[in-house]
C-alpha cells in the first residue's frame, strides 16, 4: 500500500486538522498495539472500547497518522511530525477507503457465506486457486464490518485473485460487505436453523445470504447450493450468471457418490459434463458439498481436476474446526470447537464415528447459541444423533446442552452412558476414565462455551500426530 494523505482525505471525506500534507501512507490498522511505523490508525468506537483513548499510544507505537471523528483535546500531546484526520464516522470512513482501495485491483474476488462451512469453502478455495494464482484469503475471523476491509488492505499488486468470508447476524450486513468489497464470484454454501433469533425463519436467513449476489454483474457468476430450493428459489430474484452444486441431478457441479476410508474420503463429481475422481484427506461426508463448490469456482476459473486436486492435497483444517489428533495406538481427539449449530454438531458425530470405525466413541457436547424458537428442538435432535451414530459415551455440558442429554435418551441411549454437567471443567475426571488413546473422542459447542480450553486439558501431549 501507498496512498498519500490527500487520496485517503479525499476518499473517506476527511479533513486535515493536525500535521503535514506530506506523507504518505504504507498501511491501516485499527488496533494501536499494532501500528507499523508509516500506517494510519481508525480510532473506531464499540460497545466496550473506544478507539479515541488510544490515539496517543498508536502514534507513539510508530502510526503516521489517525482517523478520529470525535473533538481532539488542545491539551493532549501530539507527537511531532504526526498527523490527524476528522470524519463523520470512523467505521464508515474505513469503509470507503478499502472500497477504493479496493477498486484499485481489477482481479477476480470470490465472496463466501452460508449458513454452515463457510470458513471451510473459503479455505479449500484458496487451496484450489493458490495451485495457479497468487491468492489472498481471509484470515481469522476478519468477515464483518471492520475485518473485510482489513482484509482487502493486505491486498498487494502480486496478488492475482482473492477469497473472502462474509458472516451476517442480520438482515443488510452481506450487502454491506460485498458493496465495499466487489465480488467477481459469490458462493453460497447453504442456509441452515442459525441465526434464528434474529432472523426469524429460514426464508429470512436465505433472502439475506442471497444479498452476497447483489453486485454481481453479466460477466460475475455465482455457484449457489443446489440442494436447498429455498436458497435456489430466493437466489433466481438476482441476474448473475448463477450455477448450482450438490447431490441433485439438476446440479452443474453434481455429487455422483462418496466412498469413505483410512485415507479419507473419495468423491466421484461431474464438473458439468466433465468427469472427475476426487480425494479429500478427511473421512467427512458432510464436507462434500464443500468439495463440490470449490471444485466448482476453481473449474469456472479455468483450473483442470487435477489442479483441484492438487489444491485439496494441501487443505489443512483452519482453528478449531475438524482438527484430528491422532495416536499410533489407533484412537483420535477430535477438535471442532470452533462454533456449533445442529447442522454442524451431526456432521462433527458423523466424523467421529467414521475415523472411531467400530470403535469406542466418546462425544463431548456443550451449549448452541442463537437459535431462537428452535433452541430447545434443535438440541433435543443433536442427542438423537448422538444414539442413531451409536456414541458410546455422552457427555453434554452447559445449560441448554441438558436437552442433547434428553435426546439421546428418549431416542434409546442407556441412562447410564449419558453424563449432564452445568460448565465444561466439572466433566475432566470423567473425560479421562472413559477416553484413552484406543478410542476415538469428538468436542464440539458454540464458541461462548470454550470448549477448546478443555480439549487443552485432554490432549495428550507429544504423542498425537495430526
Amino acid at each position: 500500500m501507498n496512498l498519500s494523505l490527500e487520496i485517503i482525505c479525499a476518499q473517506i471525506k476527511g479533513k486535515l486538522i493536525k500535521g503535514p500534507w506530506s506523507m504518505n501512507i504504507q498501511a491501516i490498522s485499527t488496533d494501536s498495539r499494532n501500528t507499523a511505523e508509516g500506517s494510519l490508525f481508525f480510532a473506531l468506537a464499540g460497545e466496550n472500547f473506544d478507539g479515541h483513548d488510544y490515539v496517543v499510544p498508536a502514534l507513539q507505537n510508530g502510526a503516521s497518522a489517525a482517523v478520529i471523528s470525535r473533538l481532539w483535546d488542545p491539551f493532549l500531546p501530539l507527537p511531532e511530525g504526526k498527523a490527524l484526520i476528522m470524519v463523520e464516522d470512523t467505521l464508515q470512513a474505513l469503509q470507503d477507503l478499502a472500497r477504493y482501495y479496493r477498486s484499485q485491483f481489477p482481479i477476480p474476488l470470490i465472496a463466501v457465506t452460508g449458513s454452515v462451512g463457510k470458513t471451510t469453502t473459503k479455505e479449500m478455495i484458496y487451496y484450489c486457486l493458490s495451485s495457479k494464482f497468487n491468492t489472498l484469503k481471509t484470515e481469522a475471523n476478519f468477515n464483518n464490518d471492520i475485518g473485510v476491509p482489513l482484509t482487502l488492505f493486505r491486498l498487494e499488486k502480486k496478488h492475482q485473485c482473492a477469497v473472502l468470508e462474509m458472516a451476517m447476524r442480520g438482515p443488510g450486513e452481506i450487502l454491506r460487505l460485498v458493496n465495499i468489497a466487489r465480488p467477481t464470484c459469490s458462493v453460497i454454501t447453504n442456509v441452515e436453523k442459525v441465526h434464528l433469533e434474529k432472523l426469524g425463519q429460514l426464508e429470512n436467513i436465505a433472502q439475506a445470504k442471497c444479498e452476497i449476489l447483489a453486485v454481481l454483474n453479466s460477466e460475475d457468476f455465482a455457484l449457489i447450493n443446489g440442494d436447498h430450493e429455498i436458497l435456489v428459489k430466493e437466489a433466481s430474484r438476482y441476474s448473475c450468471r448463477q450455477y448450482t452444486f450438490g447431490y441433485k441431478s439438476h446440479c452443474d457441479f453434481q455429487i455422483k457418490e462418496v466412498q469413505l476410508d483410512s485415507q479419507g474420503m473419495h468423491i466421484d463429481m461431474d464438473l458439468m459434463g466433465k468427469l472427475a475422481h476426487l480425494h479429500f484427506g478427511l473421512p467427512a461426508r458432510p464436507l462434500a458439498p464443500n468439495i463440490a463448490a470449490s471444485a466448482g469456482v476453481a473449474f469456472l476459473m479455468g483450473l483442470d481436476p487435477v489442479s483441484i486436486q492438487s489444491g485439496l492435497d494441501l487443505y489443512q483444517p483452519y482453528g478449531n474446526r475438524l482438527n484430528i489428533y491422532k495416536y499410533p495406538e489407533g484412537g483420535a481427539l477430535i477438535n471442532d470447537t470452533y462454533n456449533a449449530n445442529p447442522i454442524s454438531m451431526a456432521a462433527a458425530l458423523e466424523t467421529a464415528r467414521a475415523i472411531a470405525g467400530s470403535g469406542n466413541l466418546v462425544a463431548v457436547l456443550g451449549d448452541m447459541f442463537e437459535l431462537g424458537d428452535y433452541e430447545q428442538k434443535g438440541h433435543i435432535e443433536v442427542g438423537q444423533k448422538a444414539w442413531e451414530l451409536k456414541v458410546d459415551t455422552l457427555i453434554t455440558v452447559g445449560d441448554r446442552a441438558r436437552f442433547i442429554a434428553e435426546g439421546a435418551k428418549e431416542a434409546g441411549m442407556p441412562a447410564k452412558n449419558i453424563y449432564y454437567y452445568p460448565e465444561p471443567e466439572h466433566c475432566l475426571d470423567l473425560i479421562r476414565q472413559v477416553w484413552n488413546k484406543k478410542s476415538t473422542i469428538v468436542f464440539k459447542a458454540s464458541r461462548a462455551m470454550e470448549l477448546e480450553k478443555l480439549v487443552d486439558k485432554t490432549l495428550i501431549p507429544n504423542e498425537g500426530e495430526y
